[in-house]
């Protein structure tokens, strides 16, 4: 993705540095959250990860899945909108 922003000059930016930025211990969280795990019990497992942080990740996947729900819609794709409404 940073390659595509680079060379389509969409963004002037330091490959290696956005790489970093990426937080693979989050999907390991949202999973347990989607899977019913109370905050608290994420918070415990998360103890390097501010808790506003985590929230606010949460906050962004919600707002990403309604985003792709809407764009279902508009496509027309009854399939892909429930799939979505299901996440």
């Amino acid at each position: 993705m940073a390659s595509t922003f680079v060379e389509c000059k969409i963004q002037n930016l330091d490959k290696e540095e956005y790489v970093e930025k990426f937080r693979p211990d989050m999907m390991e969280l949202t999973q347990h959250w989607c899977q019913g795990a109370n905050f608290a019990t994420i918070c415990d497992e998360a103890r390097d990860i501010y808790e506003g942080t985590i929230i606010r990740a949460f906050r962004r996947l919600d707002e990403l899945i309604s985003q792709l729900i809407e764009c279902a819609k508009v496509i027309g794709n009854k399939n892909l909108k429930e799939k979505f409404e299901a996440a």
